[in-house]
C-alpha cells in the first residue's frame, strides 16, 4: 500500500522528474566536454558516467527524504500511521519505494554510460542494477536518518548540502585518485578514499571498464550500506513510536 502510494506520488512529477533527468545529461557532457580538454590522458565522458549516475540515485534518494521530512513537520506521519500496516512493513515499503525511484531516475544516465564506454553482458548489467537498486536503498535510508532526527526544513537542507558536498566533492566521483594525489597531501587522500562514495563509484567503474574489483571496495561498500539500512529503518522507527 506505501509502496504503490510513493511511486504513484513519484510518477505524479514525471514532467518534472524528465527536466532533473535531462540536466544529469547536460552536466555529464558540459563536464566531460570541458575535463576532457583539461585531463590529458583521459577520457572523461567514459570516467563520469559511472559516478554521475550514482549522483542521480543519490538526489532521488534525497527527494524521498525531503517528502518523509515534510510529512513530519506537518504530522501526516501519523494518518499513514493509522493505516492497517505493521509498522515495520511500512518503513520497508517507503525504503523499497525510494530504491525504485532512485532506479528509475538513474536509468537514464545508466543507459547512457552504457552507449558511452561499452554494452555490458547481461550479467554484468544485472549484476549493476541490482548494485544501484541496494545503493539507493542505502542512500534513501540515510535520508531517512536525516529526515526523522532533524526539525526544520532549513536543517534539514542544510544537512542535505554538507553530507552532498563530503560525498560527492570528498570522492573519487569527479576526479581520478591518481590525479588528486598529485595535488593534495596523504591525509586528504585517505580521507577521500574511506569515503562511502568512493567505494561505490570505483565497484561501479571496475564491474563496466573490466579492471580488478578491489576488496576494500567491496567491504567498505557492504558495510556501508548495511549500516545505512539498520540505522535509517531503526531512526524512521523510533521517530514515529514518539
Amino acid at each position: 500500500m506505501v509502496l504503490k502510494r510513493d511511486l504513484r506520488n513519484f510518477f505524479r512529477f514525471s514532467y518534472w522528474i524528465a527536466v532533473l533527468m535531462v540536466s544529469y545529461l547536460i552536466d555529464l557532457l558540459i563536464m566531460a566536454s570541458t575535463l576532457s580538454n583539461i585531463i590529458v590522458g583521459l577520457d572523461y565522458l567514459k570516467f563520469f558516467g559511472p559516478g554521475i549516475t550514482l549522483v542521480s540515485a543519490f538526489s532521488s534518494a534525497f527527494l524521498v527524504g525531503r517528502k518523509i521530512h515534510m510529512e513530519k513537520e506537518e504530522q501526516f506521519d501519523y494518518y499513514l500511521l493509522s493505516l492497517p500496516l505493521k509498522r515495520l512493513d511500512f518503513i520497508l515499503g517507503r525504503a523499497i519505494a525510494g530504491a525504485i525511484q532512485g532506479l528509475i531516475y538513474s536509468l537514464p544516465l545508466l543507459i547512457t554510460t552504457f552507449i558511452i564506454v561499452r554494452i555490458p553482458n547481461p550479467i554484468e548489467i544485472c549484476l549493476i542494477v541490482i548494485f544501484i537498486f541496494i545503493f539507493s536503498l542505502a542512500m534513501t535510508c540515510l535520508a531517512m536518518i536525516i529526515a526523522t532526527i532533524l526539525r526544520g526544513s532549513r536543517n534539514f537542507t542544510l544537512a542535505r548540502s554538507i553530507i552532498y558536498l563530503w560525498l560527492m566533492f570528498g570522492s573519487t566521483i569527479f576526479y581520478p585518485l591518481d590525479i588528486i594525489s598529485v595535488y593534495f597531501p596523504p591525509i586528504a587522500i585517505i580521507i577521500l578514499q574511506i569515503n562511502p562514495m568512493s567505494f561505490a563509484v570505483n565497484f561501479f567503474r571496475s564491474i563496466l571498464f573490466q579492471t580488478y574489483i578491489s576488496p576494500f571496495d567491496v567491504i567498505g561498500v557492504v558495510i556501508f550500506m548495511i549500516m545505512m539500512i539498520f540505522l535509517g529503518i531503526y531512526a524512521y522507527d523510533r521517530s514515529t513510536n514518539k
